[in-house]
């Protein structure tokens, strides 16, 4: 949220400078030499090699966890079964006990969802952040090389000319680099 704001901010100060170059005669001098662009992160992370790279070792580990948590559910749909089959033989006492059962296998399952998730969460954040620091760092050095004035998310553009869009360079740069 504050990187928005912050990309917003330079945006309207971007162009309250070209209004006012603009107000002063300037308009073709300043604002032609402007060299915008932008970048579609999501798109970049998930087709550079390294994104593919995270984005399989990430499925394959939540494949497995997923299996693990079926299992989970499967008993418990057994435990569900048996105790509605039960519940007219069982004596009171019977039934809480098996009820009871059946409420810590559920609550089980609920943690173990929450512990996959979180995992899962933590281990996106430990393979993305060195892939997204590496490519700021790509995108500068396009911008610097490119003469860009500004290169901003595709996100943050709501309007942008053909030509102004970046990201296959930017994911051929980031494979090339090591």
């Amino acid at each position: 949220m504050k990187r928005m704001i912050a990309v917003v901010a330079v945006l309207l100060i971007v162009v309250f400078a070209a209004s006012v170059h603009a107000k002063r005669g300037r308009t073709s001098s300043s604002i032609d030499s402007m060299k915008l662009g932008y970048v579609d992160l999501n798109r970049a992370l998930n087709e550079v090699n390294a994104g593919k790279n995270a984005k399989a070792k990430l499925e394959a580990d939540g494949k497995a966890k997923k299996q693990k948590l079926e299992i989970l559910q499967n008993e418990l749909k057994k435990m569900k079964g048996v105790i509605e089959k039960q519940r007219l033989i069982l004596s009171a006492e019977a039934l809480r006990e098996k009820e009871m059962q059946f409420q810590q296998k559920f609550v089980e399952l609920q943690k173990k969802t929450l512990e996959f998730e979180k995992d899962f969460v933590q281990k996106e954040s430990n393979y993305i952040k060195p892939i997204s620091e590496k490519m700021q760092k790509v995108i500068q050095q396009i911008g610097q090389q490119g003469g860009y004035t500004m290169i901003v998310p595709r996100e943050m553009a709501l309007y942008s000319l053909p030509g102004t869009d970046i990201t296959s360079q930017v994911i051929a740069k980031f494979n090339k680099s090591k």
